[in-house]
């Protein structure tokens, strides 16, 4: 998951954005510089966002909801918030740790193998109800990228494209390039250059 992400160098923190009750005009703006900041990819689903695609500023902490910043903040599909478990994990310990904003730590506690995010150390309680709590998993899901990954791995095979054409052709339909975890896994390619702002 690229989008869990925080940058201390965020526009959001420069510019001192936050969630604000009832300031839609406010809120608006936020969601723009989140999505901006996510490269147009729910953080929650990494799908790529398109222009109707129903979005919001999701608190990843519900509880802190209005007393809370950047490092809570993430623009996600409205139909992400279906996976997640607040009340099951309301006390869990990624909360405090929030491990998952640095890459470095995601890559070394986390994983995807076969269609599915599983923590590398199965010890590692934290990283097991994280994945639980954001749905990294859920059935809707999981189908959702299968069949995502099914298609664009029959049209790469039926044009017979080398790792060089799947990139350049996914650099010019940016809408194919949802489940980027999967893609880069499935290909095996690095598709980090696409998302560079």
């Amino acid at each position: 998951m690229k989008f869990l992400i925080k940058d201390p160098n965020s526009n959001i923190l420069s510019k001192g954005l936050i969630y604000k009750e009832n300031n839609s005009k406010n809120n608006l703006k936020l969601k723009s510089e989140l999505i901006k900041e996510q490269n147009n990819f729910c953080a929650y689903t990494e799908k790529y966002i398109q222009k109707l695609d129903a979005t919001e500023v999701e608190h990843f902490n519900s509880a802190l909801k209005f007393n809370d910043n950047y490092y809570n903040y993430y623009a996600v599909l409205r139909v992400a918030n279906l996976y997640k478990k607040d009340s099951v994990y309301k006390n869990a310990t990624f909360f405090n740790s929030l491990f998952f904003q640095s890459a470095k730590q995601f890559e070394k506690r986390i994983k995807f193998v076969d269609n599915t995010y599983i923590e590398i150390d199965e010890n590692d309680k934290e990283s097991k109800e994280f994945i639980d709590f954001l749905g990294f998993n859920h059935e809707r899901l999981y189908t959702d990228r299968r069949k995502h990954m099914k298609r664009l791995k029959r049209n790469f095979e039926d044009a017979n494209y080398s790792k060089n054409q799947i990139i350049n052709y996914l650099k010019e339909h940016k809408e194919d390039l949802s489940f980027i975890t999967a893609i880069e896994n499935e290909f095996e390619i690095d598709l980090t250059n696409l998302i560079k702002k």
